[in-house]
């Protein structure tokens, strides 16, 4: 018998342990949000209706008006033949869910197109939900038009991502893999069994001894790798060196809205580290400050907020603007350190400072004290404890999404989707 073979049989015996508890009823219809859900991704392992799913492929919208598509101006005519490309009239009356891994780190699409969408700053894609890290289980809901995207739920959000980037598992082996022991990667661009693997992704541990490990693979093999210091056994014990040097890792990082090009946004900043740490916070920065201990709203004044930052606690502080959020990392020589993948930051003189990277700021030397005028939030997050989840969000119209970005110091209102 070979040793693939025997993984898979002991996977099947670990997942009859878990479905023989498992429900079979039918999917609520509040199990999804547009922008985010947190929930065990076993309760979509049984069937959705037409009409769910349908409401869910539609739901979230954008405008070919003011819009690029690429290099030249989007027509009406570009766009119904991206919205054709959903393929909402082939899904079933009933669908049955198919369940598999991705097999990389992969965009998420709001729409099945390789074309960017955007309102003239490519770097901006209107289009792209967010970055999936490799081996994440998902859902697989529907087939786009083409065939090359799949419409999947996750444990965060849903959207459409490459067919040829999915590893399809039967439910069996597919709920086994997620009751394995895992590892739990504190360094970017770990490469394990030929797949990257960056800060707070999660791979099933298979066996180890003090010189290495036996780590599953999305396809389904295993790959032996050396206890390097890259990853830890399990989620790590909250330790505030191994924050700090995590955050600091990424230092100089691109600022990369959505993650389309690999790297990080605010808040995708923030909840990777946290990962570590077994604290999965969700993905947005709305939805960020609504976890955790509250420690002041909006700040009535200077002297309000930096007692409260004298007093807070450094990596597990997070401050939080409109669209935008920082981590706190304590005082340096009488001065105030925060760290945050951000574009632009507004200085005390109201100019813009473009950053566009991850980004160690010290607020008296680098001038960006009444950065408190505009925070709206300061909160704690515990690591001893799993943060309090928010409640769904009610459903809200995303539609011309990109005209509400702005960069994080103007006074417009900044998108609060990253």
């Amino acid at each position: 018998m070979s040793k693939k073979i025997l993984l898979i049989l002991v996977i099947a015996v670990l997942a009859t342990m878990t479905l023989s508890c498992a429900s079979t009823s039918k999917v609520s219809k509040n199990k999804f949000s547009p922008y985010y859900f947190y929930t065990n991704t076993n309760d979509f392992m049984f069937e959705i209706s037409r009409y769910e799913l349908s409401k869910y492929i539609t739901f979230d919208r954008l405008t070919y008006k003011g819009s690029f598509i690429n290099d030249r101006r989007m027509t009406k005519e570009d766009l119904d033949l991206i919205k054709e490309n959903r393929n909402v009239k082939a899904i079933p009356s009933v669908v049955v869910p198919q369940v598999g891994f991705t097999t990389e780190s992969i965009n998420m699409k709001l729409y099945p197109t390789h074309d960017t969408i955007h309102r003239g700053n490519e770097k901006f894609d209107s289009n792209q939900y967010t970055r999936m890290s490799a081996f994440a289980p998902v859902f697989i809901m529907h087939t786009s038009k083409d065939g090359e995207f799949y419409y999947i739920m996750s444990e965060f959000m849903r959207g459409w991502v490459p067919v040829n980037k999915i590893k399809l598992y039967s439910q069996v082996a597919f709920s086994g893999i997620q009751q394995l022991p895992f590892v739990r990667v504190i360094k970017d661009n770990t490469i394990i069994g030929g797949v990257k693997y960056g800060i707070g992704d999660k791979v099933p541990l298979l066996s180890y001894d003090n010189n290495q490990a036996l780590l599953l693979t999305p396809q389904g093999t295993y790959a032996k790798t050396a206890l390097d210091g890259s990853f830890v056994i399990g989620n790590a014990v909250y330790d505030e060196d191994l924050m700090k040097a995590m955050a600091e890792s990424q230092l100089e990082n691109p600022y990369d809205w959505g993650g389309k090009a690999g790297y990080r946004d605010c808040s995708a900043y923030v909840r990777d580290l946290w990962r570590v740490f077994g604290a999965d916070i969700p993905r947005s920065s709305g939805l960020q400050k609504l976890v955790g201990k509250k420690l002041i709203d909006k700040p009535n004044n200077e002297e309000e907020f930096y007692a409260v930052l004298r007093n807070a606690k450094p990596y597990r502080t997070l401050i939080f603007f409109k669209g935008h959020v920082i981590m706190y990392g304590g005082m340096e020589n009488g001065d105030y350190i925060i760290y945050h993948a951000v574009n632009s930051l507004q200085n005390d003189d109201g100019k813009k400072v473009m950053l566009s990277k991850v980004a160690k700021n010290k607020l008296k030397e680098e001038q960006f004290i009444k950065i408190w005028q505009r925070v709206i939030r300061v909160s704690e997050i515990s690591p001893l404890i799993s943060p309090e989840l928010p409640k769904e969000p009610e459903i809200v119209e995303i539609t011309n999404i990109m005209d509400k970005i702005s960069n994080i110091g103007d006074n417009k209102e900044v998108a609060e989707n990253k």
